[in-house]
């Protein structure tokens, strides 16, 4: 599938000097100078920070407090743009070394969509990495020096290998949907060290370990049902590796590093091409002329990616998806490292029900992923009883939003879940370590 690239040049590109989660870079340039494509201009000597590139050659107009997609404001480059297409100097790396690796990772600012730097789930503090899986149940397509579907698998095959080499990993695996019949039919055959691959599917209580039995291979391609969420990180490795991970903890406390196709592709350019991560491909929806992909510079304001569509009359821009992304209050917003999607609705489209008393249906019980009871969540966050939202173990959501589409009285209950969470990890430094009784399924549950 082939992604469009956006020709305009935008009036001004806002990069954002944080895109993850960690502390901000320091500005490496000043208002008045002149910067090339792939050129740095934020960095940051802490761990839990990536650097930030231009995406575009132009003069800095400021750098200033700008909105950005997650609802926030945060300190950014302001660069205007000129036509010019130079780019700093671009050197592969010819195999490089494990520690090698994880700088380049660093220094190229790749960073996962969910917000962690790359080379923090590659290379975690005092933990050991014996597993890396590719996240690729979205079915993201991604721009790159690719023909057809084969060659896109085969340069995921091998990004694959880099991350693992990175991480120190003994084994990999990429999980793809199992109805993506696109992405099942690219890698099908591939061949992996002289092996042709065959696609596995994950059902029942098989995991992984199965397969790398049964095919005798440290690399796999494995298909499976699509989870969605914002938080499906424990959930996702649960399912897959059917490794448990505790509340209070992430993947890579059970040897888990899980990477995107985005970041996988940006190592990939950045050992082959030397070039660091300052385009993205997101996905459009909506109404116009919206190609499903797009290729995007890193910092090209919502406006002219949704002009470039001519979908007349807007009445609400959703980031990163209907159900559980973030609506927009302005379209000045940036496309960051962690833009994945931008929907788009008209003015009638948009939903404008008020919510109305529960009826106690259980709906959204029996749609959630996790079992836990929604509803009864709803009503303590409403109602500020934080602790009891703990107690019944709010923090397993993943908020996929199933519950609050499933829900008849429109309750807003993925909102109210986040704001429940929001306040606790603002007011606890630790979180319950007992399970639920009612939670059979997921990250921190039973078989």
């Amino acid at each position: 599938m082939e992604s469009k690239r956006l020709d305009k040049i935008p009036e001004k590109i806002v990069i954002p000097l944080r895109q993850h989660n960690g502390f901000v870079c320091e500005a490496l340039v000043a208002k008045g100078d002149e910067v090339l494509i792939g050129q740095k201009i934020g960095d940051s000597s802490e761990y839990n920070s990536s650097a930030v590139h231009s995406s575009v050659c132009g003069e800095v107009l400021a750098i200033e407090e700008a909105a950005h997609p997650d609802g926030n404001k945060v300190l950014s480059i302001i660069i205007q743009p000129s036509d010019s297409e130079e780019t700093v100097p671009f050197t592969p790396a010819k195999n490089p070394s494990k520690d090698a690796l994880i700088e380049l990772v660093k220094e190229s600012g790749i960073v996962e969509h969910y917000g962690s730097p790359t080379h923090t789930v590659l290379k975690p503090r005092d933990k050991k990495i014996d597993m890396v899986l590719i996240n690729a149940t979205a079915s993201e397509w991604i721009g790159g020096k690719y023909t057809n579907a084969k060659e896109y698998a085969s340069q995921m095959i091998d990004a694959l290998k880099l991350l693992m080499k990175a991480a120190g990993a003994s084994k990999g695996a990429i999980i793809i949907g199992k109805d993506d019949s696109e992405s099942i039919e690219a890698f099908e055959g591939v061949e992996v060290d002289g092996k042709k691959l065959l696609v596995a599917p994950l059902v029942g209580k098989r995991r992984l370990d199965h397969y790398f039995k049964d095919q005798e291979s440290n690399i796999l391609v494995a298909s499976q049902k699509r989870i969605y969420g914002k938080n499906i990180l424990n959930f996702f490795t649960y399912n897959v590796t059917g490794r448990k991970v505790a509340i209070d903890q992430n993947p890579t406390d059970v040897g888990v590093a899980i990477c995107g196709v985005k970041s996988a592709k940006a190592l990939y350019d950045a050992v082959y091409e030397g070039k660091p991560y300052y385009e993205t491909v997101i996905t459009l929806e909506g109404p116009g002329n919206c190609p499903e992909y797009m290729l995007v510079k890193l910092g090209t304001p919502f406006k002219d990616i949704i002009e470039s569509c001519n979908p007349g009359e807007v009445g609400k821009i959703i980031a990163n998806g209907v159900r559980t992304g973030v609506a927009q209050y302005t379209d000045e917003v940036p496309v960051t490292k962690g833009t994945t999607k931008i929907s788009l609705q008209k003015p009638e489209d948009v939903l404008r029900d008020e919510a109305e008393a529960c009826v106690h249906c259980a709906r959204c019980v029996d749609v959630c992923p996790v079992d836990l009871i929604p509803s009864r969540l709803a009503v303590m966050a409403d109602q500020g009883r934080f602790d009891e939202c703990r107690q019944f173990h709010i923090q397993n959501c993943i908020e996929c939003g199933r519950c609050a589409g499933a829900c008849p009285s429109k309750i807003y209950i993925l909102q109210l879940i986040r704001y429940a969470k929001n306040a606790i990890g603002m007011a606890y430094e630790d979180l319950p370590a007992k399970e639920s009784s009612n939670l059979k399924l997921g990250c921190c549950g039973g078989e």
